[in-house]
């Protein structure tokens, strides 16, 4: 055959046919399930038609059968299609094959991929139309730490969207706009349910200012900001802590310093803790890395905070360090009753490729204000929350966080597979904690329908 005599490519004409004269191949293998015909009826009413199905000249589809399927959902009545004319039927049978099998064989540059991810994701596209599940998201675009500890400035007055006791659904988390000490707001955020560990970095001193509505719920932090009682406010967040019997209870706290000593403010609380049966478990200490500049009035530049470790009951540490593995005996020296040294040898004993972590947390500091308004000077790295997360709890576990800030403790969830439940009193850090959630995961999150004043569960 000449090349004058081949016969025109299906895509030299494209014309549109009605649905209903269209014929399914009944021998089409390849599946489409009800998600993905939704994801691809999704894109059509993003961008429209953009490929039309390939049929055969009696109306046969060759290709094209989840476009068709999310055309029947759609309610559409007719479609763009291509005839293949002259096609013998060895020829349709092999490319209703080919037309899925070499898309298949196409690779991603990962790299380029993040960060055309990460670009749409900042300009507010709903990754989800274009295909990626959220585990998807995670793994491109979501694992930059640098992305997750950026945090959006604050709205401008008059523009904060989230009023006092609404509730947000962030994919599996939530997020409730309220006083951590109060059981009401509590139960409205956790629905019965209990977590399984709370790492949180409570306002001290001159931490935070708040504004409005919440200013007068804060009344009770101490210093110069606002006055009050921090022990009262704390031991009221900690009579409304849901844990779980077994609940692990991490507070960080740094040091105040007033009249030239540090105060050890925190003295009363941990006596009332105590009090309740909180068990002053264990203290560890965060690692921040170099000493902040500055001039400290004759102190070392400060460079670590406190990790307090409360709890009724331990639990296990997950073992999520990795040493190196080296095959060596292991060697034991004890003495016996005449004080003579005895050497005990185990020839089949070797070192395990994981330990528990230091009480000492190495992570860098993410410090800087959120802009706008409000300022958080104290912004928790993403890395240090997720150190906590995974030495004491599983995947899937629920996480509290009863001071949710700029919203790290939910990302660390979010990227460590955990649910994170949180309260924040402020209503423009709630908002700040949405479009921080939303620029990681590149999804939108629900705000809760309220029914008589009150959120519907």
């Amino acid at each position: 055959m000449g090349e004058s005599e081949k016969p025109p490519w299906p895509a030299d004409q494209i014309e549109r046919r009605a649905l209903s004269t269209l014929i399914p191949y009944a021998r089409n293998a390849r599946k489409h399930s009800d998600a993905q015909v939704a994801e691809i009826a999704g894109s059509i009413r993003e961008w429209g038609w953009t490929i039309p199905a390939l049929i055969d000249e009696e109306g046969r589809i060759i290709a094209g059968h989840g476009r068709v399927m999310a055309a029947h959902k759609l309610g559409l009545e007719e479609i763009p299609v291509m005839v293949a004319r002259g096609w013998t039927d060895a020829q349709k049978q092999a490319y209703t094959l080919a037309d899925n099998q070499i898309a298949l064989h196409g690779t991603w540059d990962l790299e380029l991929l993040r960060v055309e991810l990460v670009d749409l994701r900042d300009q507010a596209v709903d990754l989800a139309t274009l295909g990626f599940t959220l585990d998807d998201v995670r793994a491109f675009a979501g694992r930059d730490d640098a992305v997750a500890d950026e945090v959006p400035p604050t709205p401008e007055p008059g523009k904060v969207k989230t009023k006092p006791g609404d509730v947000w659904t962030l994919g599996r988390h939530r997020l409730v706009c309220g006083d951590a000490a109060d059981p009401a707001i509590v139960a409205k955020l956790m629905r019965d349910e209990t977590a399984a560990v709370c790492f949180t970095s409570p306002p001290y001193a001159q931490q935070r200012i708040y504004g409005g509505l919440a200013a007068a719920a804060l009344a009770r932090i101490p210093a110069s900001a606002l006055a009050g009682d921090w022990s009262a406010m704390m031991g009221g967040v900690c009579d409304a802590m849901p844990l779980a019997p077994d609940g692990q209870l991490l507070v960080n706290l740094g040091l105040v310093h007033r009249d030239n000593e540090w105060v050890p403010y925190w003295d009363e609380w941990i006596a009332a803790m105590r009090a309740k049966g909180w068990r002053r478990f264990a203290w560890y200490v965060w690692d921040q890395g170099p000493g902040m500049p500055g001039n400290w009035n004759g102190r070392l530049a400060p460079s670590f905070e406190f990790v307090f470790h409360f709890n009724r009951a331990s639990r296990q540490v997950r073992k999520t360090k990795q040493k190196i593995a080296i095959d060596v005996r292991q060697r034991t020296i004890l003495r016996d009753a005449k004080d003579a040294k005895k050497v005990i040898t185990n020839a089949a004993a070797s070192a395990q490729p994981t330990k528990i972590p230091d009480a000492i947390i190495r992570v860098m500091r993410a410090k800087g204000p959120l802009a706008g308004g409000l300022d958080h000077p104290a912004v928790f790295p993403v890395a240090l929350v997720e150190e906590m997360l995974t030495a004491f709890s599983e995947e899937g576990a629920i996480v509290y966080e009863p001071f949710a800030g700029s919203g790290t403790q939910i990302i660390a969830a979010e990227r460590l597979k955990r649910t994170c439940y949180a309260v924040e009193i402020e209503p423009a850090y709630c908002d700040v904690v949405v479009e921080r959630w939303r620029r990681v995961t590149g999804q939108d999150a629900k705000r809760e329908a309220k029914r008589h004043g009150r959120a519907a569960a």
